[in-house]
């Protein structure tokens, strides 16, 4: 088994059929097939199952990709340390976080790497906090910006800021008057909230399991701008970072309210992988995020 042979097997992987690999590559596609024959061959089982014209993996062959992406993640890793060391600013970083923290407080900190590092592709990621730390385990990101520490040890978190959540209404919602909302208020709102089984929901069950409530849900959906366009059309109510709702027309739609005696709040922090060797730049881009966003409370006052 060499490089080549596994370059011909990821590119099959990656664009779903040998004919597409042999495109991407320029060779043959009976060189395609040779090469993968020749490596199902030496390690004694089938890689692909042949379903019409594309190719679905097997477990080994799940099992050899995976392996693939660490291997070539490394070969970029060592390419890169080393053009440091010759003084050349040039690599990819992969960088994964959630679409609010990367809307609303990640700006300056891009702009900044860009500005220090022109030469750098900065590759962003942005989903929930359990498929960025799906993408971090399997080294397809080299640093991710999540809620709350996961549970895994061989995942280094640092955090970063605490941020308060706060119920988000219709600014033409009678209880936008108030200067807090009951408990009571609560339990006659219609919800707007975040796909089971994600940090963020957890977080807003186990609080309001703490109000000793079941909130009324209307509606389940993960993107952030959807939600305050639906709160700001009067369709339902919703639980927001605070900094998520500013002065722009949409967000002048949408009122934001503690809830009386009460505070939510989230921990955002850095995550990677303990036993990855990340380059140094990698860790410039995280020392500028730790100065952007570290030792800072956000909250809306």
């Amino acid at each position: 088994m060499d490089f080549h042979q596994l370059k011909v097997f990821y590119s099959a992987v990656s664009t779903g059929s040998f004919t597409r690999a042999s495109q991407t590559l320029n060779l043959s596609q009976s060189t395609i097939s040779q090469h993968i024959k020749q490596l199902e061959s030496e390690l004694g089982c089938h890689l692909f199952r042949r379903v019409g014209r594309g190719v679905h993996l097997t477990e080994a062959g799940q099992l050899l990709r995976d392996h693939c992406e660490k291997i070539f993640q490394d070969v970029k890793n060592a390419e890169m340390a080393i053009k440091e060391l010759n003084g050349q600013q040039r690599g990819r970083i992969r960088f994964g976080s959630g679409a609010t923290t990367l809307i609303y407080q990640l700006p300056a900190v891009i702009e900044a790497f860009n500005a220090q590092f022109p030469n750098m592709e900065l590759v962003i990621f942005s989903d929930t906090t359990e498929a960025i730390l799906r993408e971090i385990k399997a080294q397809r990101l080299d640093l991710g910006l999540v809620m709350n520490p996961p549970a895994e040890n061989d995942l280094q978190f640092t955090p970063l800021c605490n941020e308060e959540l706060m119920i988000a209404l219709s600014s033409k919602h009678p209880l936008v008057t108030k200067r807090a909302l009951t408990i009571q208020d609560l339990q006659d709102l219609r919800f707007i909230l975040y796909e089971k089984k994600t940090v963020m929901r957890k977080l807003i069950d186990d609080f309001f399991h703490e109000l000793g409530i079941t909130p009324q849900i209307a509606m389940v959906m993960e993107n952030i701008e959807a939600i305050k366009s639906l709160v700001g059309s009067g369709l339902g109510a919703s639980v927001l970072p605070a900094h998520a709702v500013g002065d722009d027309a949409l967000d002048k739609k949408v009122r934001m309210l503690r809830v009386q005696n009460r505070t939510l709040r989230r921990q955002l922090g850095l995550i990677r992988l303990k036993s990855a060797l990340l380059p140094n730049v990698v860790h410039q881009f995280s020392q500028l995020i730790v100065s952007q966003l570290g030792a800072k409370t956000k909250s809306k006052t």
